[in-house]
Formats: structure tokens, sequence, C-alpha cells
């Protein structure tokens, strides 16, 4: 997109922003912001694309580190050295598209006062190094730092789509914490609080630094783990059981020992032929068997291709529950 200035829009107010080439050096960077009220130019490449924004602020940082290295200096750089915000440049022999005006309408993109894009009719323009702590703060829970929901179910599917190619075994395990709701109507919310946080600080310290642990809903906690057999997948299990029971939570003068019912499943195989949603609902079936059969209780189970689910195990046993027990089958 070809053209010589442009407008930003900031703080309601539509200023003239002056558009500076990439090859051009700080010396003219500098001739330029003085000639403009805007704290920011947009940069162009040779052949007349925009393809970054430089800030004042990126221009103010080139001087003083030109300044502490007085054998290269400031002057002699490029524009495009300093680019706070860059938009990927476009491929060699393609068309760009000519903009018949000499101004185009822009919109800026601030979070506490730092410009986080630019848009225009044809091009949106990221400054990844400051998008990037916005987007991870929307993928974590507030109250525990761990994962969301949302971004569990992301994951989960990573990890499936990774086993079935490299045929591993895939794990969910959920865990939820019993009585919690007694603590809440006991202690309060802001007490209960404190111990979603502390069983989540187990959580993470129990599982392997490779699975994925977040928040599911609620007292409520997932992991995904891979590449375990049956054997292997009840080890964090019960470190975690273990380590939870250990704890001892000082609420309003008294003493809260937690404990945890936790649901298991694993599979194997078939991951084609299964949805992701079928071993968090095996799992879940795990965990109704823990709450069923007294609590402070882990069950696991292995989902075939079939979508059968084998006779749950109480973890650290060799046997299995109920004789009798007739699988249960989860259609996607």
């Amino acid at each position: 997109m070809q053209f010589q200035s442009s407008h930003i829009r900031i703080t309601g107010e539509s200023r003239s922003v002056p558009v500076i080439a990439t090859s051009a050096t700080l010396l003219e960077l500098a001739q330029t912001f003085a000639c403009c009220l805007c704290p920011f130019v947009l940069a162009k490449n040779e052949d007349g694309a925009l393809i970054g924004v430089v800030s004042l602020t990126d221009f103010q940082n080139a001087i003083r580190s030109g300044v502490e290295d007085s054998a290269t200096g400031w002057h002699s750089r490029l524009v495009s050295s300093i680019l706070s915000v860059v938009l990927n440049e476009p491929s060699r022999g393609q068309p760009v598209s000519q903009n018949t005006h000499q101004d185009l309408e822009c919109v800026s993109v601030t979070e506490s006062g730092q410009l986080v894009a630019v848009l225009t009719n044809d091009d949106v323009l990221f400054s990844w190094n400051r998008l990037e702590p916005t987007l991870a703060r929307v993928a974590v829970d507030e109250l525990t730092s761990l994962p969301n929901r949302a971004h569990f179910e992301r994951r989960l599917a990573e990890e499936w789509e990774r086993a079935a190619r490299q045929k591993l075994s895939v794990g969910v395990i959920i865990i939820d914490i019993d009585h919690f709701k007694q603590i809440n109507d006991q202690y309060g919310h802001l007490q209960g609080d404190l111990v979603l946080r502390a069983v989540a600080q187990c959580c993470q310290r129990q599982l392997r630094s490779y699975d994925v642990v977040a928040r599911f809903a609620g007292d409520e906690f997932i992991a995904v783990t891979s590449g375990c057999s049956g054997h292997d997948f009840e080890t964090p299990i019960q470190r975690l059981h273990q380590a939870v029971r250990d704890l001892r939570l000082t609420v309003k003068d008294d003493e809260i020992a937690p404990s945890l019912s936790i649901g298991a499943a694993l599979v194997s195989n078939g991951h084609d032929r299964l949805e992701p949603t079928q071993l968090i609902e095996a799992a879940d079936q795990c965990l109704y068997i823990a709450k069923r059969r007294g609590r402070d209780r882990a069950f696991r189970t292995e989902l075939a291709a079939n979508g059968s689910i084998s006779r749950p195990i109480e973890v650290g046993s060799v046997t299995a529950i109920e004789p009798d027990y007739q699988p249960q089958f989860i259609s996607d």
C-alpha cells in the first residue's frame, strides 16, 4: 500500500502522522519528530508498503544507547533497527496495492498508554512484545495463576493430535477438593480462595513439569499427561494425593487438612476414532466413583478404541472394583 502521509486517531482526535522510509537514518528521524506533534511515525519499505511503527520512546532509547556506544553513535543507524511494531513485508514479486488518496485513516490501539497496534483499512500491525503479555493474561485463571479452562481445552486438542501422530498415550486427571462447599460456608469465600491456591500450587509441584494442569471449574482442577503407561500414570496422582493430605492450613485459628477425590483416564490407541471429550467423560466417571466410595480416593480407567472403558481401579491397588462391573461406552 503506497502513500505519503496518514492520520491516526489518538484519544478521540485525528492527527497527521508522517511516514518515513525504513532505510532513512535516525538523524532524519530526529528531524521528522521535531516537525510533528505525534509520539510515533509510520514506517514504509522501499516499495512504499506500510510495515511498522516507530515510537518517540524507541527513538529516545536508541539515542541513549548510541551515546553510551560512542564508537558507532546513533546518527547513522537506520530506522529499520528500532521498529517497535512490525508487519511482515510482502514477498518480492507480489503486487503492492495502490492507494489513490494521499491520506489514509488509521486507528491506534493502546493499553496503559503503550501502543499495541495500528489498524488501517487494509492492514493490522501488532507489537508482539506488548501484545503477548495481554494474551497470556487471558489464558490464566487470576485466582490460582494456573491456565484456565479455555487454554486447557486448546492444549488437550494439541496433545491429542501429537499423541495420534507419534502413537503416544494421553491421560486426563480430574481433581476435586473434598467438602469445599463446607469450607466456604464455614469460613467464607476469601478463606476458601486460600485453599484453592494451596491445592493449585500442589498440582504444579507434584505433576510433571511438562504436564498441563489447569483450573477446570469451581473447586475442580484438570491435567493432561502424555506418554505414560498405566503404572506410570499412577505415580503423579499418588504424589499429589499425599502432598495435599500433608497440607495443614490455618484458617481463622482452625487447622484445615484438605483432601482430594481424583478420577483419571488413559487412552493408548485409537485416537483417530475417539474424541478428547470422551477421555474427560471417562475420568469424570472415575471421579464420581471416588466420591461415592467415601472421597479422599483416586480411581483410574482406560479408554479403548471402541469407546468402552475398563473396570476402574483404585490408584495404589491392583484390584479392579466390582467383579461384575459392566464396561461403559462413551460416544463422542
